[in-house]
């Protein structure tokens, strides 16, 4: 048969570095039908040349053909590939690209846009503000917005009160993005006694600060994020009065921006000559835009969605299979799933003791009233390594536990649906169907959303197409309500990867279906991996790549340290203890596997000592008595983390979700809508809003909230708001949310 598909592309083969480039298909295979001559249909591919061969990265994309290298790519030599069916591995179908350094990193502008995506420099003090920064060379890195009000008609003003908020923005696909509510400019005007402000002048402006030697030390002086001015400040000797610039960098040929001519200073603390000294940041480059803000403008009218072409980072390349070695990162072939389905059939027994194998053999799926097409062991093969490498399954310890879960809901790889014909469930149509049972209409529907694939009005499509079934059991194994199930894997917990796929609020392994033979299948299938003995991923440390960094810039953090509890309190310099006994109110059922949330709060007090009264004295309820209310963690303004409970004990946080989450209070005020702190109660002004989170206090929160979702396993979906899952105030979680987000 003549070849089919793409014989010759082209494009650029020596791409600057964060630049955009479109490759194109130039010619096919002559035998190639015109239905299949569709550019959407074609997968192009990315590949790493490692020690002389080149080796396929994690970046394949169908219909893409846009790759934007990145960072130190140029330090690599590429090939880029396109293909219907499977690659060549030869030009001209293949280009061969060694990506070129990119321009000195600079900051090429600054947009204003409204919340709708389109331009804009008049805003309305209700609507949400984008600023967004071009940038060059600087990919991956954080920039700093800042939000400030133009008071030049009173020259009088302190600089302090001049800044409205400030927030970081990574740079992704050249691009850095940063969200302002301008009510808080409002708010802040307000304090200062203009009630009635119906224009408001702004700038705001984007910074990139050279690489911080002294990271772990930095403060900022001039730039507090507090709604509230602060109290008239005593005269500090030996403040900088303007911003230092990087040598050679963009910013020393700029001269000095708005806001430096304002007085708004970014600095750091450095020991010179042995003493702590406050110096000014050296900047590398700026940029601003200015705005107006109107009481009677009109708002604009909400976003469109948008799409983005392919980014290519140093991209990771997939690790080769040595031979003799481990099956990480390299595909199973079809007589090794057929030893690894005999193996787990002769460890597992029926009721009668008689082994699997000895009734079924090495035959696949036989039974079931639904049934696949095609049963060989080679078609099997080939849908589990797409599952494995579309849903991370990439680890010996992973493919274990995954196919271990699969042999237990398939009944040995016997029947894809479950039960029999004439049986009835009252979740009927959706009963349980594929190699991990897709089970219940709103799974059912959550897979449809994701894969395409209308298993809503069809659902045996599970049950009859291989490739269907093993795509929708590695959807569920990543991406079900509950959680990441390869976490659990990686732990090689049999009880957890178990009760995540059968009964997720199982406590004991007696409430798991079937635990006994599913223990027995994964612990047939170590013996053909030879796990743990020829594994290649054990012993490895992930290293906290530069895309993730620590958002306070500290070296050692709980966000990437791995720290140790003792006596359900954490031990890190970054943690002070406190503890609270009477917030503790009984166990978790299990200090780890019972945490599903990590969520937000807010104080409504000043500070976090206040805080900590308040969780002591508690609340009257209505009998007369006294409820203990408080959370694990405290945040206060100054950064400082301090853990209030023990972690293996619930507190009384948020109302259904106490015994199945970890709470963190955030200090700060409720505000009214002049701005001014109520709780609210009685005799009180309504909560309007809440005050803003100071800089380094929400860059702590996001190191907290990071090293709590690594030690419980989760991913950042498991977030939330205490208003979003309890009765509270609007926007009391949401705006500490909205704080961190950049830094997570």
């Amino acid at each position: 048969m003549s070849k089919q598909g793409v014989y010759k592309i082209s494009g650029n083969t020596q791409p600057k570095i964060g630049e955009t480039v479109t490759y194109t298909i130039d010619e096919w295979y002559p035998a190639t039908p015109k239905e299949k001559r569709n550019p959407a249909l074609v997968t192009w591919q990315l590949f790493k040349k490692v020690g002389g061969k080149f080796i396929p990265t994690n970046i394949k994309k169908k219909g893409v053909s846009s790759f934007t290298f990145q960072n130190n790519a140029y330090q690599n030599t590429y090939r880029i590939e396109a293909y219907l069916h499977k690659p060549e591995g030869k030009a001209p179908m293949a280009l061969e690209v060694q990506p070129q350094p990119g321009d000195v990193p600079r900051i090429n502008g600054i947009q204003l846009k409204y919340a709708n995506n389109t331009p804009g420099n008049v805003f309305n003090f209700t609507e949400k503000l984008i600023a967004e920064a071009q940038c060059t060379g600087l990919e991956g890195k954080y920039l700093k917005f800042t939000l400030w009000e133009d008071d030049s008609k009173n020259s009088g003003h302190n600089a302090r009160n001049l800044q409205v908020d400030s927030k970081p923005g990574k740079v992704i696909n050249g691009v850095a993005k940063s969200e302002f509510t301008l009510t808080s400019a409002l708010m802040k005007k307000a304090i200062q006694g203009e009630t009635d402000v119906k224009q408001l002048e702004f700038y705001v402006t984007v910074e990139y600060y050279e690489n911080k030697k002294h990271a772990s030390e930095n403060v900022n002086i001039n730039t507090p994020k507090e709604i509230y001015p602060p109290a008239k400040p005593q005269p500090k000797p030996g403040l900088p009065t303007s911003q230092p610039k990087a040598p050679g960098s963009p910013a020393a040929q700029k001269g000095q921006s708005q806001k430096e001519k304002n007085g708004l200073i970014e600095t750091t603390t450095e020991a010179i000559a042995g003493i702590a000294s406050v110096v000014g940041k050296k900047i590398h480059d700026w940029a601003e835009a200015k705005g107006t803000v109107k009481k009677d403008q009109k708002p604009a009218p909400p976003p469109p969605s948008e799409k983005s072409p392919t980014v290519v980072q140093n991209a990771p390349e997939q690790q080769l299979h040595k031979e003799g070695k481990c099956f990480c990162n390299r595909k199973i072939t079809g007589e090794e799933l057929k030893e690894m389905v005999i193996a787990m059939r002769k460890a597992t027994f029926d009721e009668a003791g008689e082994n699997f194998y000895k009734w079924n053999n090495d035959n696949l799926f036989t039974g079931g009233h639904e049934q696949f097409t095609i049963k060989t062991y080679e078609k099997f093969a080939e849908v589990l390594n797409k599952t494995f490498e579309n849903y991370e399954i990439n680890t010996c310890i992973r493919k274990i536990h995954f196919l271990g879960q699969c042999y237990h809901e398939t009944g040995s790889f016997i029947k894809s649906v479950e039960g029999k014909k004439t049986q009835k469930y009252w979740y009927d149509p959706y009963r349980g169907r594929g190699f991990i049972h897709l089970t219940l209409k709103g799974n059912y529907q959550k897979f449809k959303d994701n894969s395409g694939y209308d298993v809503v009005n069809t659902p045996t499509l599970v049950s009859t197409n291989i490739e269907i079934a093993a795509m929708s059991s590695g959807w569920y194994w990543k991406y079900n309500d509950i959680g990441n199930i390869n976490p659990f894997a990686d732990k090689d917990s049999i009880f957890d990867t178990s009760r995540l796929v059968n009964k997720p609020n199982a406590t004991s392994p007696s409430s798991i279906n079937g635990y006994n033979q599913r223990v027995n299948a994964i612990n047939a299938l170590k013996i053909v991996f030879k796990y743990p003995y020829t594994c290649i991923s054990l012993g490895k440390k992930e290293v906290t790549n530069e895309e993730t960094p620590c958002p306070s810039d500290l070296k050692n953090c709980i966000c990437f340290d791995k720290f140790t509890v003792e006596n359900g309190f954490i031990k890190h310099s970054r943690v002070v203890k406190n503890q609270v006994n009477t917030i503790e109110n009984g166990l978790f059922k299990d200090p780890i596997t019972s945490i599903q949330k990590i969520i937000l709060h807010r104080t409504a007090g000043g500070t976090t000592e206040a805080c900590i009264n308040a969780f002591k004295n508690g609340r009257k309820n209505k009998k007369g008595g006294i409820d203990h209310y408080g959370t694990h963690f405290i945040v206060g303004k100054d950064g400082i983390i301090t853990q209030t409970a023990n972690l293996s004990k619930i507190t009384w946080h948020c109302a259904g979700w106490n015994s199945k989450s970890v709470g963190i209070e955030v200090v700060g005020f409720a505000i009214d809508k002049n701005g001014k702190p109520t709780l609210g109660l009685k005799g009180q002004n309504p909560v309007s809003g809440w005050e803003n989170l100071t800089e380094v206090q929400a860059k702590s929160v996001a190191c907290l909230v990071k090293a709590l979702l690594n030690y419980y396993n989760l991913d950042k979906s498991k977030i939330d708001c205490h208003e979003h899952l309890a009765p509270k105030e609007a926007g009391e979680g949401q705006i500490v949310y909205n704080a961190i987000k950049d830094y997570l």
